[in-house]
């Protein structure tokens, strides 16, 4: 395997990891919707779960970012 063949591997697994983020904010919208005027508790839980989730993905893109730039020697653009 090439370098640039394990950095587009990298890229596509970090774009995934955005998906799922992506993915997980539609599921806050259509947990919101649904309990409108509910009171379970459970709601509050699994929005709090979710938040975890997405917080670990964001974890899983930081590390992938870091990885594609460290066997790249691409930073990314500060501007």
């Amino acid at each position: 395997m090439e370098l640039e063949d394990m950095l587009a591997d990298i890229a596509k697994n970090n774009a995934d990891e955005q998906d799922a983020i992506e993915g997980y904010f539609k599921l806050l919208r259509t947990i919101d919707d649904t309990m409108v005027g509910e009171n379970d508790s459970a709601f509050y839980e699994m929005i709090s779960d979710i938040k975890e989730i997405i917080s670990d993905e964001m974890n899983h893109t930081e590390k992938l970012s870091k990885w594609m730039s460290y066997f790249s020697g691409i930073e990314a653009a500060n501007d």
